[in-house]
């Protein structure tokens, strides 16, 4: 049966059910087989969650993370097509290492994501763990976004894509007005994250940055709390402990040099001679820059720091007034905030793990990577 969905502006697909996005994608036998599993991974879950979604596509690899499987999906609940990405999980998935075998990872991780209700935020609708025969599986269901993620706008890409693909264009930067409201906006998610004492994101970069309705989204919270390796170069190039407690700091200049330039550093941290030249017709930007990257006091800025820059604390966050908008704390179970513990002393751990797993400092940061373990065999979870 053949189904027709609006992909963005005056673009359409017709596919049949399980087709690739756009249907014109060669795969080898091996790439066709690792779908193959992908789906059926998928179709259990489904199956084992009272069959509340039905997939419609299976997209091509719209990411740059190894493992991962994106689907559209219907939710029959509420009849609306959903995102729904299939996560291969590491072997110490802090879900399953650090709680006690009573405890339902999925309730906990549901009501932490659930609590985190804000319009520069990206929820997660649902999401459940899966063991089958070729390893761990996490699934995730998100709204379904046409317009893309801050990667895709710079390179003017359908968010649909192959990653391979839709990313080899010539960019191109954003003006100043727009790079300041969305840093604002990116700079607003952080603050919440950090108020409601949530770990660092870790995952910072433009791909995980969704726009919708002309406002920045942070997405990929997920990923910490499931302890999947990060593809940031900022911190998988450097080897500083200070650099990895102010991550997320970091990252927020190497997206605001992206804005601006339409390209990634190459750089972990960058020469601010080398700046000056490259970004001479954006000079307040450059002052934040400089202030992240060469601290006059030696101390990287907070993310209050850079909220309050001549760059960032005139703008208007007219999403902050809406009706939706519930500023009140909420009280969350000691279990998860156990888990919310568990993630947080692991993670340092975790980051520097990964220094040590890095390829040579010569890879491209456009050329991201996972890095594949084996798995451990763990209890079927919804």
């Amino acid at each position: 049966m053949l189904r027709s969905i609006c992909f963005g502006p005056n673009i359409k697909y017709q596919y049949s059910a399980l087709d690739s996005g756009n249907g014109i994608v060669e795969r080898s036998p091996r790439e066709r087989a690792q779908r193959e599993r992908a789906l059926n991974a998928t179709q259990e879950w489904i199956q084992n969650s009272n069959g509340r979604y039905e997939v419609l596509a299976h997209l091509d690899e719209i990411g740059s993370r190894h493992g991962k499987h994106w689907f559209l999906v219907t939710d029959a609940t509420v009849r609306t097509d959903r995102l729904l990405t299939l996560l291969s999980l590491p072997p110490d998935c802090v879900a399953f290492e650090d709680l006690p075998p009573s405890e339902n990872p999925r309730g906990m991780l549901m009501e932490l994501l659930g609590s985190l209700h804000h319009p520069y935020i990206y929820p997660v609708l649902d999401l459940g763990f899966l063991h089958t025969s070729s390893g761990n599986y996490a699934c995730l269901v998100t709204p379904f976004n046409s317009r893309g993620s801050l990667k895709d706008l710079i390179f003017k890409a359908q968010w649909n894509e192959p990653w391979s693909r839709k990313y080899t264009r010539k960019p191109n930067g954003l003006p100043v007005t727009q790079v300041q409201r969305l840093g604002r906006q990116i700079l607003e998610a952080l603050l919440f994250l950090k108020e409601r004492g949530f770990p660092l994101h870790g995952h910072l970069h433009s791909g995980n940055v969704i726009l919708q309705n002309g406002a920045a989204r942070l997405s990929g919270l997920e990923n910490g709390l499931l302890g999947l390796s990060s593809r940031i170069n900022a911190i998988m190039w450097s080897r500083s402990v200070a650099d990895i407690e102010n991550v997320d700091i970091i990252c927020f200049g190497h997206l605001l040099y992206e804005m601006c330039m339409g390209q990634e550093m190459t750089t972990p941290k960058p020469s601010m001679r080398v700046l000056e030249m490259e970004m001479e017709h954006y000079p307040q930007i450059l002052d934040v820059l400089g202030l992240i990257f060469e601290p006059p006091n030696g101390a990287c800025p907070t993310v209050e720091d850079l909220v309050l820059c001549d760059l960032f604390r005139s703008i208007d966050l007219r999403e902050l007034r809406g009706p939706c908008f519930n500023t009140i704390k909420p009280s969350l179970s000691r279990s998860t905030l156990n888990l919310l513990q568990a993630v947080k002393k692991r993670q340092c751990a975790s980051l520097g793990n990964s220094l040590s797993e890095t390829s040579s400092p010569c890879t491209p940061p456009s050329t991201p990577r996972d890095h594949r373990a084996g798995y451990k065999k763990k209890p079927l979870l919804y």
